[in-house]
């Protein structure tokens, strides 16, 4: 559990592997320093307060070193009304199982509304789920960023009057099959009532496959 000391920073000096949820109760700055952390609970990260999860490695050259989160289904799941910032991180969840059902990398939930993310060169890979799944309203802009999954943005009914920026980012959903229940899939689904869904010019949005489409909504949209 990442509760120790508000404002603290947790810097990783090796990859590591967890079997619990880590837990994070107070505000903290996780750096991952180029390191992996591989997760077979559930949840890699469960987030109750404001919370940065970041890189700052870089290589001889001075490029930055993305952090990794390799997880079992979801990497980071905000469970409050919280900000939430990942920068230079790859969140890696691409495995269907009878246990936890389809992956979702990046998951806001809980029952509070309100939560803000800002996501910036972040990579987030569910090849058998849901990049980024929203269960409450959320306010969410990622630059630089690349999502992809059956969904790249799924926004869930109970995420009413949500709004998500997309800056210089790529939105892929890609399958060439319905799932293991039968769904067929869109890369931006937006099922929740009062949405706005901004993409830059610099932006793409792709979908292939013969069961995926780049958009779909059941609900009012703009």
């Amino acid at each position: 559990t990442a509760d120790g000391a508000a404002n603290a920073t947790v810097f990783l000096l090796t990859d590591i592997n967890v079997s619990e949820k880590v837990k994070i109760e107070k505000e903290v700055v996780i750096d991952l320093n180029g390191k992996t952390v591989t997760s077979t609970a559930n949840k890699a990260f469960e987030v109750y307060a404001d919370a940065t999860i970041t890189s700052t490695a870089t290589n001889a050259n001075g490029e930055i070193i993305n952090g990794t989160i390799n997880g079992a289904n979801r990497c980071v799941d905000t469970r409050k009304e919280v900000e939430l910032t990942l920068s230079n991180v790859t969140l890696v969840a691409d495995n269907y199982t009878s246990t936890y059902g389809n992956p979702q990398p990046l998951t806001i939930g809980g029952s509070e509304h309100g939560t803000i993310v800002n996501m910036t060169n972040v990579n987030i890979s569910a090849e058998d789920g849901y990049g980024i799944i929203t269960f409450v309203k959320t306010e969410l802009t990622a630059t630089n960023s690349t999502i992809g999954g059956y969904s790249a943005l799924y926004v869930k009914p109970g995420s009413d009057n949500s709004t998500f920026n997309f800056v210089n980012s790529t939105l892929s959903g890609s399958t060439a099959s319905n799932d293991v229940e039968g769904n067929s899939f869109t890369t931006i689904a937006v099922r929740a009532n009062h949405v706005t869904v901004n993409v830059n010019a610099e932006s793409t949005v792709n979908a292939t496959g013969n069961h995926c489409d780049a958009l779909s909504f059941g609900s009012s949209f703009a």
